[in-house]
C-alpha cells in the first residue's frame, strides 16, 4: 500500500508542474487502517470567502477559489462559518457577506463526496453570528444535507476506512442542552493562542485530546515580530505532533492577519507564512495534522499530501 500511494503521490506532483491537477482522489492510497488523527491534511481557513466582494475583499477575502475548486485541488479540510440572517445561515467572515449559504456549501461537498468515495473531508463550523438559534441552526441543516451513512461518528482512533465517502463535522461551539449532534464539539478551543489541553467531544461521549494553534493576530502591533511568533508557534506544535501521544488530534492554523480596517495584509502574510512551511516540509518526514491556510498555493498542499507517504508505512 504504501508503494502505491507514493506512486500515487509521484504522479500527482509530476502532473503538477506547469499546470493545475485536479486532486479527485489522492486518498485512495492512504491504508484502511492509518487512524485519521495521523493523517497530514491540507485545509483552508475561512474557506468560504471567495465570493466576498468590494470593499470588503481586502478585511476579509482569505481564499482566491471556491470550495469546488479548493476540493479540486487537494484541500480536506474546510472551515465554515454560518451566520443568522433573516432565518438563513448565510457564510461569512467577521462582518462580510460570502455570498454563499451554508446549505449550498454543504451540497458541494456532499457532491464532491458522492462522486469520489475514496474520499473524506472533515468540517469544521464556527458561527458568526445569531446566538443559540444560529448553533442550533446549523446542527439542523447539517442533518438535512447528509444522510446518517455520510456523516462520520467520531472516536479518537477513527480509522481511514471508518470515514471514506463521509464528512466528519467538528463544531466550535455547543449546541443546546440535550440536543443530538454530528461530528464533535471542541471543548476548550484556544482562542488567539494555542492549547494542549482542548478536547473533542462527541454526542454519546467518545472523546480526544485536540492540540490547536490559533494564533491569528497580535492586534496590529508589528507585523514582522507577529510572522515571527506565529512561525515559532507553528513549528514547535509541528515539533511536538511528530511524536505526539497515540489519539491525539492536530489543528495547526497557518492563517492570520496584521494591520486593521480594510488593511489585514492577509495575502501578504501568507505569502510568508506559506513559503515558510513549505521549505520547512522539505526535512520532515512526520504527520502534521489538519493544516487551514490562507491562499494556499498548490505546491504547499502537494508538499502536505506527500507526508502522508511516511505515515502509509
Amino acid at each position: 500500500m504504501k508503494r502505491n500511494f507514493t506512486i500515487l503521490i509521484i504522479l500527482l506532483l509530476t502532473l503538477s508542474a506547469g499546470a493545475q491537477t485536479v486532486y479527485e482522489g489522492w486518498m485512495a492510497g492512504l491504508p484502511d487502517s492509518l487512524e485519521v488523527c495521523r493523517v497530514s491534511v491540507p485545509g483552508t481557513h475561512d474557506s468560504g470567502t471567495s465570493g466576498v466582494r468590494f470593499p470588503m475583499r481586502h478585511y476579509a477575502r482569505t481564499q482566491k477559489t471556491d470550495l469546488d475548486g479548493q476540493w479540486d485541488a487537494g484541500i480536506r479540510f474546510f472551515d465554515l462559518r454560518p451566520r443568522l440572517e433573516d432565518g438563513n445561515l448565510l457564510i461569512y467572515h467577521g462582518p462580510a457577506d460570502c455570498h454563499i449559504t451554508f446549505r449550498e456549501a454543504l451540497l458541494m461537498l456532499k457532491a464532491k463526496l458522492e462522486l469520489n468515495p475514496t474520499e473524506f473531508c472533515i468540517v469544521m463550523t464556527n458561527s458568526a453570528g445569531g446566538g443559540q438559534t444560529a448553533v442550533d441552526m446549523t446542527m439542523d441543516v447539517i442533518n438535512s444535507v447528509f444522510p446518517l451513512n455520510m456523516l462520520a461518528k467520531f472516536r479518537a482512533d477513527m480509522t481511514v476506512a471508518d470515514m471514506r465517502g463521509r464528512v466528519l463535522i467538528i463544531h466550535r461551539d455547543s449546541p443546546s442542552a440535550g440536543k443530538d449532534y454530528p461530528g464533535t464539539v471542541v471543548a476548550g478551543w484556544p482562542g488567539n493562542g494555542s492549547s494542549r489541553q482542548s478536547r473533542m467531544v462527541s454526542s454519546d461521549g467518545n472523546s480526544a485530546v485536540l492540540w490547536a494553534q490559533d494564533f491569528f493576530t497580535d492586534g496590529g502591533r508589528s507585523k514582522t515580530g507577529y510572522l515571527n511568533s506565529k512561525w515559532d508557534k507553528v513549528t514547535a506544535l509541528v515539533r511536538e505532533f511528530a511524536s505526539a501521544p497515540e489519539g491525539v488530534w492536530c489543528i495547526n492554523h497557518l492563517s492570520g492577519y496584521t494591520g486593521s480596517g480594510i488593511s489585514t495584509n492577509i495575502k501578504r502574510n501568507a505569502r510568508t507564512t506559506n513559503a515558510r512551511l513549505l521549505e520547512y516540509l522539505g526535512n520532515h518526514k512526520k504527520p502534521i495534522g489538519i493544516v487551514p491556510m490562507d491562499f494556499p498555493q498548490q505546491e504547499l498542499i502537494d508538499a502536505i499530501i506527500f507526508l502522508n507517504t511516511f505515515a502509509a508505512d
